[in-house]
């Protein structure tokens, strides 16, 4: 079994971090162990404002799950609990370095150079992307894995359309390249539910979540990203580098070339 070492960052709970490291390594157990020896496992007292009640990442080498306990206890045990098996789905799918510095793929050089982009916006865009690629590969590997329920009670959670996405659209729409970055965006948040879609028991319900998340956006819009989503994400999902290879390629498709 993977070594999870524990650091925690004001009082936290001994049976919270119990039952942290009891969901991650029960996870472990079904689908697989990340190649690294070890995890680090940072549990926080207090979010600071952050938008996320868990994250991943591998920057310093190796993988890294971070915890903000009042905004995990804040929500439904089975949303936390399909959180934290994301986070350590991403440990095992994206742990290493090379998942997090991330080149431009030749789709998206192709794109800067013709359509002029400014080499900040195109990184946006490659991180936007990225994310959108990592989302969907973790619930494929735990909807393969039999974590369904779970899932599609994240996804739902995730689909939830709130206030401030409608004025930051409002905002964003004023501007071709805010607005096709905002919409890259919004596939990001998305990208989650799509295996979930093919799912007998689930898949009407994510179908209308997924159409309440984008209730707000004009139509055309509602019908480019429903197209991104049946064309960029395929079952089986490529590697990480194709995925997101390919769903810039779409993207380039359906917004910059018709902007």
């Amino acid at each position: 079994m993977v070594r999870v070492s524990v650091a925690k960052f004001g009082e936290v709970p001994q049976s919270s971090v119990d039952r942290v490291l009891k969901i991650l390594n029960d996870c472990y157990r079904i689908i697989g162990e990340p190649q690294a020896e070890l995890v680090e496992l940072f549990i926080f007292k207090e979010s600071e404002a952050r938008a996320f009640f868990a994250t991943h990442d591998a920057l310093s080498g190796k993988p890294r799950i971070s915890v903000y306990l009042d905004h995990l206890l804040s929500l439904p045990e089975i949303v936390s609990l399909a959180g934290l098996r994301r986070q350590a789905a991403h440990s095992v799918l994206h742990g290493s370095l090379e998942s997090y510095l991330i080149p431009f793929p030749e789709s998206l050089l192709q794109a800067t150079k013709r359509y002029r982009l400014p080499l900040e916006y195109a990184h946006k865009l490659l991180q936007a992307a990225a994310m959108a690629s990592k989302e969907y590969r973790v619930t494929e590997l735990l909807y393969e894995k039999g974590f369904v329920e779970d899932q599609a009670a994240y996804a739902k959670y995730i689909l939830e359309l709130g206030e401030e996405e409608i004025l930051a659209w409002e905002i964003a729409s004023r501007n071709k390249l805010e607005k096709i970055l905002h919409l890259s965006s919004i596939l990001r948040d998305i990208s989650c539910a799509v295996p979930l879609l093919r799912n007998a028991t689930f898949g009407e319900e994510i179908r209308e979540s997924l159409a309440g998340k984008l209730s707000h956006l004009p139509p055309e819009c509602q019908i480019k990203l429903e197209s991104i989503l049946s064309r960029a994400f395929p079952p089986p999902q490529p590697d990480l580098l194709r995925s997101i290879d390919l769903l810039i390629r779409e993207i380039s498709r359906e917004f910059l070339a018709t902007s």
